[in-house]
């Protein structure tokens, strides 16, 4: 057998056990009652507590064309003006008389409890009507009346009244002048106690308003699913349906919808229940050929389709005209077949195994069911609410399961395929992984090259070959900072990037990206602005990360900003960190603003893309607890904002993030601090000033540095390294951490370069950051060496040993430099001086002789220097003073005086060789000697709060601010003779870490001083 016709045996089988069990469920829920009987009904012994109410079925008196309630009435002994007609209710009056048109009914009622209020529900009396019981009118639908003056309108309704004892009228005048189909009591009154009148309304209400919700819901839950997918018709189909057949339920039965927004014209309810009956034929005809076309016969759904089109044109134009009962037959019947149809489709769907076909078929047959009870009510007058409403919750039911399990295999087939697309996206992510790590070496093998070309002073480019070179350079860079994106992004993707949060000063970390990207936007007229306040409180991040997220966003606002400021700015707002970085480039249109965040996503017309930087900064934010935004005008700027939460405590970090091969020293739960400045092992070979705001990391460096013999100064922040340097007293090396609150260290290295040279203190500076720019940030800030943590303790000595070398090898350049200047004996000198004994020679004998003298002790003074000796007596400094002193006074007579007083105990000290001559020469020769009338030369030494001063004033000339200003700036050496300031300067600063300190006055004089440490000498 093929699987349609069992399909249709299946089909037939499963109507005839449905239909067979509700009919058997009406033959048998219908009890025994009293009838009427020539319009008399006798209820003196029913039962209503008992038994239940009374259906006032059987023998009326029919007055046709008659309202008797325009006459008088009949008198209560039953003699009538006319003998009345006997018709059985319920049924149509088309036997007694024609369709349209007016009568009475009347019945006789018996009965022998009058101490109670009794009801009486109305159901279908067609098309208006009017209750009147003992000449009472009680109740009414519409206004049965003549044509002119009669209103339609065919509601049920409750009327509630008291009887007498023995004998009662009951009238119900109806009037139909519209349709043609049927007229008069269609379905049974129902009598009995008010209290159970009621009740039996509100069951008819409550089976038509559970029948309207359950469908209508389902209705609208199938169309806001179409929304969201509108590949798939036979949803909203479905969905169109199940309204159809909620406002179909609205409009039979109690006809809830007239007690929700009123009374509608007859012509208007007839049509509107007309049409929604042919729609849910045809909705179910076009549902199953949308949702299981593979199972349906095309021809026979477009059938169905035109044949539902026809009826709906019918019934919209031709209602009144074509309300008869043949035509209404064929409605119902169309109606019933489509659903016999849809069973059909869905039991063959079943023997197919298509998923969920069960469940539709179980839903076809409810509504089977449902469609049944309203062909009983129709045809038979059996009361809708006869029957529990099942099928709605049934129909719920079946469809619920259905689309659960369409869910269920929807969510099954998304994890397989979101399996076989995580393992495809990990297989290209390895790929990009690999591909980008195989890219570094030749990428920077190719940027090398090229700067080396462009470095290259034996064979420098031409102009146009720099500019290549410089393009290429250029792409370069960026490809690389590309790969290193790519390898970001990966990590992102697989959850390996590994973040370290901890309190970061945000400021310090801004100041290193603003200087870097400064560097590389030189060639445009771009001013990048750190203006996050030095006072904001800690956040809570990854440091290496905070700096990449603040990079990438000043290379994107570099990318779209050709002229202008970038700003960086923060501040705290209710314990979150706000972050903008603020341009004033070209901005970004509002369509653009979604977008931005997507991997190398362009906007329509801009001649760059965002690349991987705004992905990365978002993924990098939100992966530390924050959010990304952006804001921007077009042609104004654009500015991107990014939270953090605010740390709660100070940074602490513990050595297993700084350090990798400490394991032995102090723990996280033994961290301390201590005063700072702290100075360990005070009488060490050199002096190495260790900057770090994490107590920790100091107590390793003190540690570390304590085997090799060195004085060690720890301070905690930039300010107090400043202090220390600005000191007297030699400091040979900073260990500067660049990220530090308050003051960076980029910001500490910058002070120190104006105050040292690269070789007269060497700086080495140590962070926790990794990424190339960071390094050329600390180099640019006047680093030596760079020294990424974490670190190994040996290869941290070998970088200090290498750079205490390289200063000592200043050292002794210095040294050699002061015995080579010192033995060039300046001609002009030895000329003016030679004139001067020529001159006296004729004139004062003694004068030249005591003359040659000095000039002989002179000159020994200087050719012994010139073994470069490191430290000779102050007297021994003093006798070539006086000896110089005396030479000058013999040229320039009175013009010159000389003063000094010099304590006795400084005679003995130990000074480094030409510290003092030189000062006194320059006074001389600069000072006094450039004034007509001369002046006076004056040296002091004295011991002064620890420290021995040497001060050298004159009073001649001065020295112009300008000039003063540049007096001790390093030059190239052009023009330099003899051991001049910028020399005497540097030992200072190398010997002792103190400098020459000068003030002058133009016209006034000038006076330089030395400190040097008690200790020192």
């Amino acid at each position: 057998m093929s699987r349609k016709l069992a399909a249709l045996f299946i089909t037939i089988a499963l109507l005839f056990a449905t239909y067979g069990l509700l009919l058997t469920y009406f033959s048998h829920h219908k009890k025994p009652m009293p009838v009427a009987k020539n319009g008399v009904i006798d209820l003196t012994g029913w039962a209503f507590q008992e038994e239940g109410v009374v259906r006032l079925d059987g023998q009326w008196a029919f007055y046709p064309h008659r309202l008797l309630s325009r006459q008088s009435s009949p008198a209560s002994d039953g003699a009538e003006e006319a003998a009345p007609e006997m018709i059985q209710v319920p049924g149509s009056w088309t036997k007694q008389m024609e369709t349209l048109g007016m009568a009475t009914y009347r019945l006789q009622l018996l009965i022998d409890d009058a101490s109670a209020v009794y009801g009486l529900k109305t159901a279908a009396i067609l098309i208006s009507n009017r209750l009147i019981v003992n000449g009472q009118v009680v109740g009414s639908s519409g206004s049965p009346d003549e044509k002119e003056h009669y209103r339609a309108l065919n509601k049920p309704y409750v009327s509630y009244f008291t009887l007498k004892p023995g004998r009662n009228e009951i009238l119900i005048e109806a009037a139909n002048y519209e349709f043609r189909v049927n007229s008069g009591i269609g379905e049974s009154l129902h009598f009995g106690k008010a209290e159970q009148i009621a009740k039996l309304r509100d069951r008819a209400a409550a089976h038509d308003w559970i029948t309207l919700t359950a469908f209508l819901i389902m209705g609208l839950y199938f169309i806001g699913l179409f929304s969201q997918r509108r590949n798939d018709h036979s949803l909203v189909v479905f969905g169109l349906v199940c309204v159809f057949i909620a406002a179909f339920t609205s409009v039979s039965g109690e006809r809830v919808l007239f007690d929700a927004v009123g009374e509608f014209p007859f012509w208007l309810y007839f049509r509107i229940q007309m049409v929604l009956t042919v729609g849910v034929g045809a909705g179910f005809f076009l549902y199953v050929y949308t949702a299981f076309r593979p199972y349906t016969f095309k021809w026979f759904t477009q059938g169905g389709l035109i044949a539902g089109a026809a009826l709906l044109a019918l019934h919209f134009g031709f209602a009144s005209q074509i309300t008869t009962g043949p035509f209404r037959l064929l409605t119902s019947l169309y109606v019933t077949f489509a659903l016999l149809y849809a069973t059909y489709v869905f039991v063959y769907a079943v023997l197919h195994k298509v998923a969920g076909s069960w469940y539709l078929a179980v839903a076809a047959l409810a509504l089977n069911a449902l469609v049944l009870n309203q062909n009983m009510n129709v045809y038979f007058g059996v009361p809708i609410y006869s029957l529990a409403p099942i099928e709605p919750f049934l129909v719920l039911l079946m469809l619920a399961l259905l689309m659960s399990l369409r869910f269920s295999n929807a969510f099954q087939k998304i994890e397989e395929l979101s399996g076989k697309l995580l393992q495809a996206d990990k297989l290209k992510d390895d790929f990009l992984a690999r591909t980008s790590h195989e890219f570094k070496t030749p990428l920077h093998g190719v940027m090398n090259i090229s700067q080396s070309m462009l470095d290259d002073a034996a064979n420098p480019p031409t102009a146009g070959q720099r500019e290549k070179l410089r393009l290429v350079t250029d792409i370069t860079r960026k490809l690389s900072q590309l790969v290193y994106d790519i390898l970001d992004l990966s990590k992102l993707k697989q959850g390996e990037l590994r973040i370290v949060p901890a309190p970061i000063d945000v400021r310090a970390v801004a100041e290193i990206q603003v200087r870097f990207y400064s560097y590389l936007c030189t060639e445009k007229d771009i001013q990048l602005i750190n203006q996050v306040p030095a006072g904001l409180p800690y956040a809570y991040a990854d440091e290496i990360r905070l700096g990449q997220i603040i990079g990438n966003l000043l290379d994107n606002a570099i990318k779209h900003t050709d002229n202008g400021t970038i700003a960086i700015a923060g501040k705290e707002r209710g314990g979150i960190l706000e972050i903008k970085v603020r341009d004033t480039g070209a901005g970004i249109k509002p369509e653009d603003l979604p977008h931005i965040f997507e991997p190398f996503k362009s906007t329509e017309g801009a001649q760059h893309s965002f690349g991987l930087g705004l992905s990365i900064a978002k993924q990098l934010v939100e992966l530390q607890g924050g959010t990304l935004s952006v804001s921007s005008t077009p042609g104004a700027g654009t500015c991107f904002t990014f939270m953090l939460p605010v740390a709660e405590e100070r940074r602490e970090a513990s050595m297993s993030l700084s350090y990798s091969t400490v394991s032995h020293s102090a723990s996280p739960q033994n961290e301390y601090s201590f005063a700072t400045p702290y100075v360990s092992n005070a009488d060490g070979k050199r002096t190495v000033l260790i900057v770090d705001d994490q107590y920790v990391n100091l107590k390793v460096l003190l540690d570390a540095l304590q085997t090799l013999d060195y004085r060690v100064i720890a301070v905690k922040n930039g300010y107090e390294a400043l202090e220390q340097i600005d000191q007297s007293g030699r400091i040979d090396l900073v260990i500067l951490d660049l990220m530090m609150p308050g003051m960076s260290g980029y910001e500490v290295c910058q002070e120190i370069r104006r105050r040292y040279s690269l070789l007269e203190l060497p700086v080495l500076m140590v962070t926790a950051a990794i990424q190339p720019q960071d390094k050329v940030a600390a180099f640019q800030a006047g680093a030596n060496d760079y020294l990424p943590k974490p670190f190994d303790l040996e290869e941290l000595k070998a970088r200090i040993g290498s750079l205490l070398a390289m200063k000592e090898s200043l050292g002794r350049a210095v040294h050699m430099e002061v015995a080579f200047l010192q033995s060039q004996i300046k001609p002009h000198f030895l000329y003016n001086v030679l004139n001067s004994i020529v001159a006296s020679s004729y004139t004062d004998a003694d004068r030249a002789r005591k003359m040659i003298a000095a000039l002989a002790d002179y000159l020994r003074g200087s050719f012994r220097f010139s073994n470069a000796e490191d430290r000779i007596g102050l007297a021994e400094e003093f006798s070539l003073i006086q000896t110089y002193v005396e030479i000058e006074r013999a040229r320039f007579r009175d013009r010159i005086r000389f003063e000094y007083e010099i304590e006795e105990a400084a005679y003995s000290l130990r000074i480094p060789p030409l510290l003092l001559q030189p000062l006194v020469e320059n006074a001389i020769r600069h000072g006094v000697g450039d004034r007509i009338e001369g002046g006076t030369v004056r040296m002091t030494v004295k011991k002064s709060d620890g420290r021995w001063v040497f001060i050298v004033a004159d009073d001649g000339v001065g020295i112009s601010p300008e000039r003063l200003k540049t007096l001790l700036e390093r030059s190239d050496g052009e023009g330099q003779q003899g051991v001049g300031l910028q020399n005497i300067n540097k030992r200072l600063k190398y010997e002792y870490g103190t400098s020459l300190e000068i003030a002058s006055e133009p016209g006034c004089g000038t006076e330089v001083a030395i400190r040097i440490p008690v200790s020192r000498l």
